[in-house]
């Protein structure tokens, strides 16, 4: 068999140790070591426990392009500045010029809400962490409200600024003071709250939860009017400022066993609670509503990618278009309090729209080329393997100091596995299969005809690849020397596909809501059609047969499933918000760990109990393998993160980001170089290019009040100069 084309490997083993120059204090005193963060003491954030550095005190680092999904983002009350979530981080730029003027480093968790208070000083930010943090508007941290049991979903100052209020996914909303003393909670909603928003008049708030139902409640906790109409979780609730109205928005989905699915609406409401005007004209999931100033106009934004404009009475008088379709799924809305525009946030994206459209020239946007797919690492050595949006293929350690790169595909690569003995490495992008070896030679490719490969697997003996396309809904079967059957399985995309250990069933799964399993004979040159599995939670995403071959999992819209291999089904375990995009078996075959576009990141039993939870990523998780002896996992995401962690600890062990190059790829396809680069404690470069590191981070250095300040790398590395920063291997 011919390779289809060969590779251009490049290596890199720590020579790009950051190098500033460092002088040593003028008193001929010997430079001062680096010593290890005390985790308990360090600020969160990328670096895993920031190494305690002599002259720089507490400190952290951060890309300078947005790495999440902007989910909540706010003007300041004169409209000088906004500011918005970025995974643990919360961003605050200048209006005018789009510029970085702070950043409030603390949150564990990603950040879920923001509000400022009505005179501006104050802003209150909300988290997955299960906390709320209070900031003073120049970044000086005030306190940390605690008291909520599960993630913060969304925090309102009352427009008197004299109380801020909080919801939660523990079913709660909580009362507190501007000093953040704790004041009343009400317990009266009977399921996770969504989101909450006070009336002009301060004397009732509005909250939405999963349970379909907007609820209205007085300032002294009393229940007021159930607003009842919506299908499926509330996810917007505003009042106009003028107070006469409640929009909100839903959902449109029930989940369930059988889950039922409309077309979303946003409901007008009186203050107390009479139904006014049903607008419809969304086709998925509505995300986020927000008013114009003088209480005329009223914009949804949903997931079906649209904007849509309201007058009062229910009319749509407009559309928002926007002009690149990779970008414009605006998630979170707050309009200019002066000016007739508004400010969107989207999947790592910030920009000003009009009625008309989008506006000027700035916006906040990650360049393309950060995405991470595919991670799986070798099941015999210390090495992991990462498919790149540029076509590249690196290979780490899993310390992420070592790394070689293939140049493997001209177009995206979607998937990478080890064989079982770990001497092979298989790969697909959009139409071919290539099998690497160790040291990045490809020993063989194979075209594949239809779209866009999607999975790959081997059989334990490594003697046969299985192969998908995203659409068609075709399989293709390969020995080591050619292809030797394909055929159609399924009506839609097939998204993932397994073989059993004794490579006597393979399943298969796709948009079409089934899992199928078949009998191979004859060496997999034959097949027999086994279980026809269908199931009610929407399109399924991944699966994997067990090591042991006792279990199948499969990763669903809102749950991960479990089966026997005879298709009866086993435990169901549900709680995701999103799709389960990922799976991957412990190598006793004991527990599994999923990766969800949720950004959650969990380790389950066989009995479907959850045994880990470990820290998320701030954008969608598509990637998670287990290391050899079970005690890490690999992942990566869409924020371009690649982490190994420790299980038992939750403990981030190494980090590598992936940020844009400034080349593009030398294919017709509209994506960057990717370029990685991973730290050590110190916050020097292990492996990457310097010039990059300092075009796309910054460091974060805690002053005396607390406020952070924002250094460009360089800077960064010039405040220590009686620290010794050129040794990056002289410490763990």
């Amino acid at each position: 068999m011919h390779p289809l084309c060969s590779s251009r490997i490049m290596t890199t083993v720590l020579l790009t140790l950051l190098s500033y120059a460092i002088t040593s204090p003028a008193s001929g005193e010997p430079p001062q070591r680096w010593q290890p963060g005390d985790p308990a003491q360090v600020l969160p954030g990328l670096i895993p426990a920031p190494a305690e550095i002599p002259g720089i005190g507490r400190w952290q680092a951060m890309p300078l392009p947005i790495r999440s999904y902007v989910k909540s983002i706010k003007f300041s009350p004169n409209g000088k500045s906004f500011a918005f979530g970025d995974g643990h981080y919360v961003r605050i730029h200048d209006t005018n010029s789009m510029q970085l003027t702070g950043v409030l480093v603390g949150h564990t968790g990603n950040v879920t809400s923001l509000d400022w208070s009505p005179d501006g000083q104050w802003l209150a930010s909300a988290a997955t962490d299960n906390t709320i943090r209070l900031w003073q508007a120049d970044g000086v941290p005030g306190p940390v409200l605690e008291g909520h049991t599960d993630t913060v979903t969304g925090v309102a100052w009352q427009p008197q600024g004299t109380l801020l209020a909080s919801t939660s996914l523990d079913g709660t909303i909580r009362f507190w003071q501007p000093d953040g003393s704790p004041g009343q909670i009400i317990r009266g909603h009977e399921s996770p709250v969504r989101m909450l928003d006070w009336h002009p008049g301060g004397k009732q708030l509005a909250a939405g939860d999963e349970n379909q139902q907007v609820r209205i409640w007085t300032v002294d906790g009393q229940p007021g009017p159930v607003l009842n109409g919506h299908v499926g979780p509330i996810t917007a609730v505003r009042y106009s400022p003028d107070g006469n109205w409640l929009a909100s928005g839903s959902s449109g989905v029930v989940a369930g066993e059988e889950p039922q699915t409309v077309a979303p609406a946003v409901r007008l409401w009186t203050p107390d609670g009479k139904a006014g005007p049903v607008m419809q004209g969304h086709s998925r999931k509505i995300n986020a509503l927000a008013w114009s100033p003088d209480s005329q106009q009223l914009v949804s934004a949903a997931e079906d990618r649209s904007a849509l404009i309201w007058n009062l009475d229910g009319t749509r008088t407009g559309r928002v278009e926007e002009e690149d379709e990779t970008t414009n799924l605006i998630f979170a809305i707050d309009w200019h309090p002066v000016h007739n525009y508004f400010i969107v946030g989207g999947r790592c994206v910030v920009r000003y729209l009009t009625l008309n459209g989008q506006i000027g020239p700035s916006k906040l946007i990650r360049p393309r080329g950060s995405k991470l797919m595919f991670v799986d690492w070798n099941p015999q050595e210390d090495k992991i393997a990462v498919a790149g949006r540029d076509g590249t293929i690196d290979i780490w350690s899993s310390d992420f100091e070592v790394r070689q790169t293939i140049e493997a595909f001209r177009t995206p690569v979607t998937c990478v596995r080890w064989s079982p003995d770990g001497k092979q490495l298989a790969s697909i992008a959009y139409h071919a299969l290539k099998v690497w070896n160790t040291s990045g030679e490809n020993i063989l490719g194979f075209p594949l005809k239809g779209s866009v490969s999607r999975d790959l697997a081997w059989t334990a003996d490594g003697q046969h690849l299985a192969a998908v396309t995203s659409s068609g809904g075709q399989v293709f079967l390969f020995d080591e020397e050619e292809e030797i059957q394909n055929f159609t399985l399924h009506n839609a995309q097939i998204h993932g596909v397994s073989f059993s250990p004794d490579a006597t069933q393979l399943v298969t799964v796709g948009g079409d809501s089934y899992l199928r399993l078949h009998e191979l004979k004859d060496n997999a040159k034959g097949r027999s059609p086994g279980a026809v599995l269908k199931v009610p939670d929407g399109d399924v995403d991944a699966v994997q047969f067990s090591p042991d071959g006792k279990w199948i999992a499969s990763g669903h819209a809102t749950t991960a499933r479990l089966w026997h291999p005879d298709g009866t089904a086993g435990p169901v375990i549900p709680g995701f918000t999103a799709a389960v995009l990922r799976l991957d078996w412990r190598p006793d075959g004991r527990a599994f760990a999923t990766a969800s576009w949720d950004t959650s990141v969990k380790i389950w039993k066989t009995d479907g109990s959850l045994l880990h939870e470990l820290p998320p990523h701030s954008a969608p998780c598509w990637g998670i393998s287990f290391s050899p002896d079970g005690k890490k996992v690999v992942t990566c995401g869409w924020d371009g993160i690649l982490r190994v962690i420790d299980i038992e600890s939750g403990a981030v062990l190494a980090v590598a980001v992936y940020v844009a190059d400034t080349k593009t790829m030398e294919a017709p396809h509209d994506e960057r170089r990717q370029s990685p680069l991973s730290f050590n404690r110190a916050g020097q470069l292990l492996s990457g290019d310097r010039s990059i590191l300092e075009s796309r981070m910054v460091y974060l250095v805690q002053q005396p009040s607390g406020a952070m300040k924002i250094l460009k790398p360089s800077e960064f590395f010039s405040q220590a100069p009686g620290a010794d920063l050129t040794s990056a291997t002289a410490n763990p």
